[in-house]
């Protein structure tokens, strides 16, 4: 049997190694969730990048080769002499969908697969279809940047436990103040 006077200090270092394990483990949940936030920004950030290529060099491809059609009849010379702009359009294109989630962004990733197909189309459509891509790229970063700013889901299990432990902790000492005698 453990003598009364070693048992306040035992207890003291239990208690004072389980307020650091946990603070460690706050520690180590809140520098993770960081470090994801900073990866899905990067992530938001590329795609934006990516898109924002991608709609100017189909604006600038497709418009000169309308242009093109109209004065000469025929687009394919201009189209070949695009050669880097049309490389840069591919890359561009697969960037993205490497970026999606193809479970998440179905709708994106068939607008990008059927852009090759809609180069036939008249101009006014060609721009519909790109700009129909823009949009549909900005509500994804816009919920990409949602789920930043709230933060991963074990950051807001951490900061409404944490929450909660503090209004749990207050209401008791505020009990046991109560019931101390004067």
């Amino acid at each position: 049997m453990i003598k009364e006077d070693l048992l306040v200090p035992l207890v003291g270092v239990v208690v004072a190694a389980v307020i650091a394990g946990v603070v460690s483990l706050v520690v180590a949940i809140l520098a993770k969730d960081q470090k994801t936030s900073e990866f899905r920004q990067s992530w938001i950030d590329a795609l934006r990048e990516d898109v924002a290529k991608l709609a100017g060099h189909w604006f600038i491809v497709t418009s000169a080769a309308s242009d093109h059609r109209e004065v000469r009849g025929d687009a394919t010379d201009f189209l070949m002499s695009q050669h880097d702009y049309l490389i840069q359009i591919e890359i561009c294109i697969n960037r993205i969908i490497l970026r999606l989630n193809p479970k998440e962004h179905v709708v994106l990733l068939t607008m990008l697969n059927q852009l090759g197909s809609v180069m036939l189309l008249p101009q006014k459509q060609k721009d519909s279809a790109m700009h129909e891509i823009v949009i549909e790229s900005q509500g994804i970063l816009k919920a990409e940047w949602t789920r930043v700013k709230r933060g991963e889901w074990s950051f807001r299990l951490l900061k409404w436990g944490s929450s909660a432990a503090v209004l749990i902790a207050a209401v008791a000492g505020y009990c046991i103040y109560r019931t101390m005698p004067a």
